[in-house]
């Protein structure tokens, strides 16, 4: 080989060199500066239920650790699409963040058309906050103390028994219409619009029973004013844990649950994107944190990756579709 070719094969080695070196560097400084400016973190609902706790809770932490504001900016709509499609549609660098339930994802992707936005085109997953177990609760006039007692009167009289939900097409009402085909039972629906007035019902026995959040759930328990006749986990509740779980009640399996999580526009550099997992992550483990807003509040943790986070929602899509299927249901 020639001097010449050598002295060109060393020169594109170096520049190749080079051009990594600047973009580990450049990887590396984004991370180093970030965040410069107030970060927000968008929700699909209005201020007040546990998801804005929730949020409102790591906003806190984050904003001491990071020296810059993070701010929650609730953006209710139908389904969250409108707030889903502000952060598709905002700068890939880390200062717009989506947080919303896996839930309002699954069922926004199998009932709705024409949706403004696609998860996996514009989105990237930063982390699994919590998991959201549900609870079977139930007006105090109910004479049912359990799952089982629920099904003998739901087949003594068909129809007649009402349970309330926070909308329709909700994780409350898919749930409980498939914990009644599972049965082989009919229970009439009666949607509200919001878990503050569900509960309210369930206190007056307006309706019968309920599927609903633990957060809103747990004092009310305790205070006496509504029971639990089944916890949504698989495994016992930390809350309740002598409260027997759906799959012991006879619906083997079932598991009745929700998670939060949080996205990042499509192209937010990964070094970012690991520096939001990494706090978060950090600000989720601390014992002050989990006292007050995972376990008090009835959660369970998580802190998965967002590598996990595209393979668990279609997971969920398959079985929410299942329970889907004989609703006929359809959202505008």
């Amino acid at each position: 080989m020639n001097t010449q070719s050598q002295r060109i094969r060393f020169s594109l080695a170096m520049a190749v060199l080079t051009l990594v070196c600047i973009g580990t560097h450049s990887g590396a400084s984004l991370a180093q500066a970030y965040p410069a400016k107030p970060v927000r973190i968008v929700l699909p609902i209005a201020p007040g239920g546990l998801q804005d706790q929730l949020a409102r809770g790591i906003a806190n932490d984050l904003s001491k650790l990071w020296g810059q504001p993070v701010i929650v900016e609730n953006r209710p709509s139908a389904g969250g699409i409108a707030s889903v499609e502000n952060v598709a549609r905002s700068a890939a660098d880390g200062y717009s963040i989506m947080e919303i339930d896996n839930f309002s994802l699954v069922t926004n992707q199998l009932l709705r058309k024409n949706l403004p936005y696609n998860l996996d085109r514009d989105f990237t997953p930063v982390i699994v906050l919590v998991a959201a177990k549900n609870i079977v609760v139930a007006s105090n006039d109910l004479p049912a103390k359990n799952i089982q007692d629920l099904i003998v009167l739901a087949r003594a009289k068909p129809g007649v028994l009402n349970y309330g939900s926070f909308g329709i097409g909700s994780i409350a009402h898919i749930d409980m219409e498939a914990i009644a085909a599972l049965a082989g039972v009919t229970f009439t629906h009666i949607p509200y619009k919001g878990g503050a007035p569900l509960m309210q019902a369930v206190m007056t026995n307006e309706v019968s029973f309920a599927l609903a959040g633990m957060t809103a759930a747990i004092p009310l328990i305790r205070q006496g004013r509504i029971k639990a006749l089944a916890y949504g986990g698989l495994q016992h509740s930390m809350v309740f844990p002598e409260l027997p779980t759906l799959s012991e009640s006879g619906l083997k399996g079932f598991e009745s649950a929700a998670w939060f999580g949080w996205w990042v526009p499509a192209g937010t550099p990964q070094t970012i994107v690991t520096k939001i997992y990494t706090d978060t992550a950090k600000v989720l483990a601390t014992a002050e944190f989990q006292e007050k807003f995972v376990f008090g509040a009835g959660h369970e943790p998580s802190s998965l990756p967002g590598a996990k986070v595209s393979d668990l929602l279609k997971e969920n899509m398959v079985t929410v579709a299942a329970r889907i299927k004989s609703l006929n249901l359809a959202l505008e």
